[in-house]
């Protein structure tokens, strides 16, 4: 075991640069954005002359390792081996920690050591600045540990490393793929129920098909009104609604008597839709709750529509009304557009047997979703457990 320091020339000296090349030749430019996660061999992409970037970035060549020393970046993994830059020479962000490897630790044994888990989160617990700038440690960095095996011991774990993590990289690719496509086929489906319309499909405003329909009334906020809030009535938030799904289960506020006698108090059952921010949102409530004026809520007439079948509805037309938003700070729809607004509606019973079979696949895209999720988890777990072998003479 040696620490960094002992086996690694941290941060290496820019005269070297000046001492290769003229000012006015280029040299490969490598801002923050450019450093890669899960990305061993780092792409540089820019270019600029010497002169204009040797006063106030970073200095590496090829073969220097790169981490993100800053919050959140060094918390995310931004990590890096230095290859094919302009002339042999780079320069990037200020907020870079360059090693460059002695003859006695191969730079992918470096990568592969600092690209850990445990290692991020010790160097985050480490963190001095203030918060939102905060950086990982130099005595920290520098007194690190490292184990130094030789280095054919080293080529060896490392090309066990490179062979097992790009099959686990082809594994990831595959689930991730299959997530989406698990998405893209309800959305499909969808999207294809109401565009291909039957007999006595008719189009009707959301109000025509309401027995109420409107604004929530609160403009509240906790921190500016304590008194309406911390009471026993449910109080939707448009991150609720987001975050919801089909149903909406979950609330993140409550009111007040005092609140809800400046409120409203929506039955179960109402369709919620966002107006603001996150605009087109949907949910039905899964109980009696009050919402903001950010909050359209539409209670369907049983006579003319399905609960479900409008969510599914609105869920397909997001897209568009989401283009109908306007605001350059936020995204917003004011209530004309819900009250002009023309939407499909096939008879009532129609409607159920619509609802059946998308709640079916919904359950289904679902049960997927999970199944490549939990893949996804299996397949982050093993690299961990990977590279905990390897440094500790398992592999």
């Amino acid at each position: 075991m040696e620490p960094l320091a002992a086996v690694c020339k941290i941060k290496p000296p820019k005269a070297e640069a000046r001492s290769k090349i003229s000012a006015n030749e280029l040299v490969s430019f490598v801002p923050m954005e450019s450093l890669g996660i899960d990305q061993k061999i780092l792409v540089p992409t820019q270019t600029r002359p010497l002169s204009e970037v040797a006063g106030s970035y970073t200095y590496f060549a090829d073969g220097d390792v790169l981490l993100a020393k800053i919050t959140p970046c060094f918390e995310n993994g931004k990590l890096g081996i230095a290859a094919d830059l302009v002339n042999g020479i780079g320069f990037g962000s200020s907020e870079y920690i360059v090693f460059r490897p002695d003859a006695s630790v191969a730079k992918e044994w470096l990568y592969y050591f600092l690209s850990r888990e445990s290692f991020r989160v010790e160097g985050a617990e480490r963190m001095t600045g203030a918060v939102g700038h905060k950086r990982v440690a130099k005595d920290f960095i520098e007194a690190y540990p490292i184990p130094v095996p030789p280095l054919t011991e080293q080529r060896r774990i490392v090309a066990l490393l490179d062979e097992a993590f790009d099959g686990i990289a082809t594994a990831r690719a595959n689930a991730e793929k299959n997530l989406q496509n698990a998405r893209a086929l309800f959305e499909s489906h969808l999207q294809s129920v109401f565009t291909q319309r039957g007999d006595g499909w008719k189009d009707k405003t959301l109000e025509q098909i309401s027995t109420t329909f409107g604004r929530g009334k609160s403009r509240h906020r906790p921190r500016n009104e304590p008194k309406l809030y911390g009471g026993k009535y449910p109080f939707i938030q448009t991150g609720d609604i987001r975050n919801a799904g089909h149903f909406i289960t979950e609330y993140s506020q409550t009111y007040s008597e005092l609140g809800l006698a400046q409120s409203k108090l929506w039955p179960k059952g109402t369709i919620c839709i966002t107006i603001a921010a996150n605009i087109a949102e949907t949910g039905i409530l899964g109980f009696d709750a009050c919402f903001p004026d950010s909050v359209i809520g539409v209670v369907p007439n049983p006579a003319e529509a399905e609960v479900g079948f409008v969510e599914y509805l609105l869920q397909s037309f997001k897209v568009r009304i989401q283009a109908l938003g306007q605001g350059s700070a936020q995204a917003n729809i004011n209530m004309g557009t819900f009250e002009n607004e023309r939407f499909p509606f096939p008879p009532v019973a129609e409607q159920r047997q619509i609802v059946t079979k998308l709640d079916d696949l919904s359950e289904e895209t679902q049960r997927l979703e999970s199944i490549y999720q939990r893949k996804l988890t299996a397949l982050d777990d093993l690299k961990k457990s990977l590279l905990h072998q390897a440094f500790t003479g398992l592999l």
